[in-house]
């Protein structure tokens, strides 16, 4: 719905045509008179009927052939006529009749407030009967376009002077009002520069002269503006203008030009020029552009910064000297291009030589790959701190391996952005060396306390344990000796009673010496001076199978075996090893035993299972199997301590130290030993030990 009003009509439906012009004469509108107008279609007492319809026609054409948006309303605001540019302004069509005071979609006030119909300049001029001038309005398209219009409503009279309707002639200065908004942007700008901004002609006049130049050179827009730009041109630099001149005469642009201009006090400035041609509609070059900026501060800012870096190129120089001697290299890392400039030095230590084109991607390669990640690290690190050190290993063409030291320093730009990194690189391939043979020696000399201490507390609680045999189980048989030596004398006359009692001593002597000869095997073991050799097991076996030929046949035993390896071994312990796991699977049987040896090498996944083993050696797992009488297993690591049975003496002899022999033998081989039984299911005991050493 358009914003026009539609309002119920009063009166006539014959548009009003303009019959006579106001006494105070003709008003121009676009050139075009209204009495002109007034003159090409106006009434007569004598006209005829044809004579109207020839002046209604001329009216039509005279309207539609105005190049500006026209239309008439009657005097109570409908839309009487329009022409094409007004229906384009609009962009619709009103309803003639029906559409009052103006036929835009939607009309707004300059500020952007919405403007009732009624309140439109139309509407005032046929209410107030006078025409409104300078009034500018904005008119909204169906489609969305805004345009900003200069409304011309002039009202219609008839010879009594009553308004009897108006013409409206509407001016779009929408590209003139955004060409003065640019206008003043640009000008608003060209103020408030820092640099000066001065225009012109090509005779070298000057047309404008802004703020900055009236500060930079001391003269004033007035003083300059219709004066020759030779004024603040030195007299040595007159030649430059028409150099100038004739290259702006050929359209040609000058960027950057650095010279000298003269302020009104007589200084003389820095200047650095950039000038383009100013053209007309036609492209021919007319005057020039001109910006000024005042570089003396510049000037001596790079003056003391070219000063400042001959100091500094003396101190590196020096400095250079100083790393020499001290045979540091150096490298100087460009961030930006990646290019890094090194030493003699550095190309020494690294094994390059001056023709390779050294870059951080080549220091990459050349690192030992496991030291690649973290020294990269370092390097985003120092991008962020300003600092980076480290050491690392580097492999040289020759594939010899060496210790680099690194240090160096991040260096910014203004943004805080790195855009350079220098340091030295030092090589510690001999320090490094020093020190891990230091450390070797440390860790071997700490092995070794700790190999001792180890050994002291084993040897400490053994003592215990030998305190125990000396307090018990040697006192035991001894004191069965006194007793029936003491029943021997009391019934000497008896000699069947006194057999009896001398059999009861042979046997408890018998035990004691049985006693003191495992005690002293089992001390053995810790002072023996056996060396590991490469040892057959299944040579070991079959010699102690043979020890144990009689015995095996008596109980009708039957035991198998499976291949077993050859090991790294005190032979002699491994033989008391096999003879005593036999010896029990023998001993603990009640009907006829089965005894199988089984050996399988433990892969590497199976060795980490067990956590005190050493995971870069290989073992071989032994397994002795039997269907004797077995145990409890909450007795699995009791029965390797010394002297502790699980069995009545009676029912199955023994000292108690076999299996505490065992374990010592395994421990030795720095081995490991489980044993895994149920009552009356037999037992299975499980050895480790290393294939080498």
């Amino acid at each position: 719905m358009p914003q026009s009003e539609r309002i119920k009509r009063k009166g006539t439906n014959t548009p009003p045509i303009p019959q006579s012009i106001s006494e105070n004469g003709s008003h121009t509108v676009a050139n075009t008179s209204f009495e002109q107008i007034h003159n090409f279609i106006a009434f007569s007492s004598t006209n005829t009927a044809a004579d109207i319809k020839e002046i209604e026609f001329r009216y039509q054409q005279l309207i539609q052939g105005l190049p500006v948006a026209v239309y008439t309303c009657d005097a109570n605001g409908y839309i009487l006529t329009y022409n094409q540019a007004a229906a384009e302004l609009w962009g619709r069509e009103p309803e003639i009749g029906k559409d009052a005071w103006c036929g835009s979609w939607k009309t707004y006030t300059t500020e952007g407030a919405p403007l009732p119909p009624d309140q439109c300049p139309m509407a005032i001029a046929l209410k107030e009967g006078k025409e409104v001038y300078d009034r500018e309005i904005i008119v909204e398209r169906p489609d969305g376009i805004k345009r900003t219009i200069m409304p011309h409503p002039k009202p219609f009279f008839n010879a009594a002077g009553k308004v009897i309707g108006a013409v409206n002639m509407l001016v779009d200065i929408t590209d003139r009002k955004n060409i003065e908004e640019r206008n003043g942007h640009f000008a608003a700008i060209i103020q408030s520069s820092d640099d000066a901004i001065i225009s012109k002609t090509l005779d070298g006049v000057i047309t404008s002269w802004n703020n900055s130049a009236e500060r930079i050179f001391g003269y004033t827009a007035q003083e300059m503006i219709g004066a020759q730009i030779t004024r603040i041109i030195p007299s040595d630099r007159l030649d430059e203008e028409t150099s100038i001149l004739k290259r702006l005469e050929k359209g040609e642009r000058i960027d950057h030009f650095e010279t000298k201009r003269v302020t009104k006090d007589g200084r003389l400035l820095d200047i650095s020029l950039s000038i383009s041609p100013v053209k007309n509609s036609k492209g021919i070059v007319i005057g020039a552009s001109k910006i000024a900026r005042d570089i003396t501060a510049q000037k001596k800012a790079e003056q003391r910064l070219r000063e400042s870096e001959e100091r500094i190129r003396e101190s590196e120089e020096r400095l250079r000297l100083a790393v020499e001697i001290s045979e540091l290299g150096t490298w100087d890392l460009d961030l930006t291009t990646g290019l890094t400039t090194t030493s003699p030095e550095h190309r020494k230590i690294l094994g390059y030589s001056k023709k390779d084109q050294w870059s951080r991607m080549l220091f990459m390669e050349m690192l030992h790959p496991a030291d690649r990640p973290w020294v990269e690290k370092a390097f985003q690190t120092a991008l962020i701190t300003g600092n980076i050190s480290y050491e690392a290993r580097i492999i040289r063409k020759n594939n010899s391996e060496r210790w680099i030291r690194v240090n160096g320093t991040t260096m910014y730009d203004k943004k805080h952005v790195p855009v350079r990194m220098l340091g030295t690189v030092l090589d510690i391939t001999e320090q490094k060396k020093a020190k891990e043979e230091l450390e070797k020696m440390v860790l071997a000399r700490t092995s070794e306390l700790q190999t001792s201490n180890a050994e002291l507390e084993k040897s400490n609680h053994e003592l215990e344990q030998f305190a125990y045999i000396a307090s018990h189980d040697l006192q035991e048989p001894l004191r069965k000796i006194q007793t029936f030596a003491d029943l021997v004398k009391e019934h000497l006359h008896d000699s069947e009673i006194t057999e009896k009692y001398f059999n009861k001593i042979y046997s408890s002597a018998k035990r004691m010496s049985k006693l003191i000869n495992d005690v002293l095997n089992y001390s053995r073991l810790t002072k023996t001076g056996e060396q590991f050799v490469n040892t057959d097991l299944n040579k070991v076996l079959k010699e102690v199978l043979s020890d144990f030929e009689l015995l095996i046949e008596q109980k009708q035993a039957v035991v198998t075996h499976t291949d077993l390896p050859t090991i790294k071994g005190m032979p002699l312990q491994l033989h008391q090893l096999f003879s005593n796991l036999i010896s029990n699977s023998l001993k603990f049987s009640e009907s006829k035993p089965e005894i199988s040896i089984t050996a399988q090498i433990l892969s590497p996944e199976e060795v980490q299972d067990y956590a005190h083993l050493k995971m870069d050696t290989a073992y071989v797992q032994l397994v002795f199997k039997d269907n004797g009488i077995g145990f409890e297993q909450q007795y699995a690591e009791q029965i390797f301590i010394i002297f502790q049975r699980l069995n009545n003496m009676r029912s199955y002899s023994g000292t108690g130290i076999g299996l505490a022999l065992c374990k010592k033998i395994v421990d030795h081989h720095d081995g490991n030993i489980t044993a895994k039984s149920e009552p009356g299911q037999g037992a299975t005991f499980t050895i480790l030990l290393p294939l080498t050493r």
